[in-house]
């Protein structure tokens, strides 16, 4: 009996550790319970978990984002220089110009009446001149000659801008034409009048009252200039577009000045008398 009990007790011995080696099955509850590992890939039939999105996700929640910085223009956004601009909104009115008389034309003919009264104002000078001689004391007629021709070339260097015309389109002034014209008006006579005046004082004998010479000289250079200027007007309109003989012109109407100077000179002079 006694080596049986010890074999039986022997075989229990190695056979525990056997039976407690096996893997015992969990229960129900505790496979409910259990969750995947990390380290354990889910099945292709098991279904994907829905995330929901958290309230911090949302678009309304979510902070402004920052505008674009601006373009800055490079070279190519510059124009061309050789591109033509692009046309007004309202396109300009064009001036028509103002030609009374036409396109001057150098080699306009001029008809035979134009070339008659351009004659007769030729002879005027000189029959002023002449005129001089009868309504003073002194008949020479070299010497009023003389003195209306000083009286006429002092007169032609600020009476060139006499005959100042508008340039602007319209006929209209500039400031600079009506300060020359005007400067011009004021200046002539006084200027003309002293050449006839100095050239009488002192080539031909001096006056008793000098004073009162030259006075009728500046009177007779003033109304000189009025005929003059009214003169060389005519004559222009009479020429029309011609340009031709236009040099004649002006220097009739300042030889008109310095004879009527001659005549108020020699009208308003007492000769001293010669020893």
């Amino acid at each position: 009996m006694a080596p049986t009990r010890g074999a039986l007790l022997l075989m229990g011995l190695l056979g525990a550790p056997a039976v407690w080696a096996q893997e015992v099955p969990p229960s129900p509850a505790e496979a409910g319970s259990s969750t995947p590992r990390d380290d354990q890939t889910p099945s292709k039939d098991a279904p994907t978990p829905r995330v929901e999105a958290r309230e911090t996700d949302t678009p309304a929640s979510r902070a402004p984002e920052p505008p674009p910085p601006p373009l800055e223009p490079t070279v190519l956004d510059a124009p061309f220089l050789d591109a033509e601009p692009p046309p007004p909104a309202v396109p300009p009115r064009p001036l028509r110009p103002f030609i009374p008389h036409g396109e001057p034309d150098t080699e306009a003919p001029l008809s035979a009446a134009t070339w008659a009264a351009h004659g007769g104002v030729t002879l005027l000078p000189l029959g002023t001149a002449w005129a001089a001689t009868r309504v003073g004391g002194d008949t020479r007629l070299g010497a009023t000659a003389a003195e209306a021709a000083a009286g006429t070339v002092l007169a032609s260097l600020p009476g060139r801008f006499l005959f100042v015309h508008p340039s602007y389109p319209q006929g209209r002034w500039m400031e600079l034409e009506v300060g020359a014209f005007g400067a011009a008006m004021v200046v002539t006579p006084p200027v003309a009048a002293l050449g006839t005046w100095g050239m009488g004082e002192i080539a031909f004998g001096d006056s008793q009252q000098p004073g009162r010479a030259y006075l009728g000289a500046l009177g007779g250079a003033a109304a000189g200039m009025l005929l003059g200027l009214a003169a060389h007007e005519g004559l222009r309109h009479l020429a029309g577009s011609s340009e031709r003989l236009d040099f004649v012109r002006r220097y009739l109407a300042l030889s008109l000045i310095g004879s009527g100077a001659t005549v108020g000179y020699q009208w308003s002079r007492t000769p001293t008398p010669r020893h």
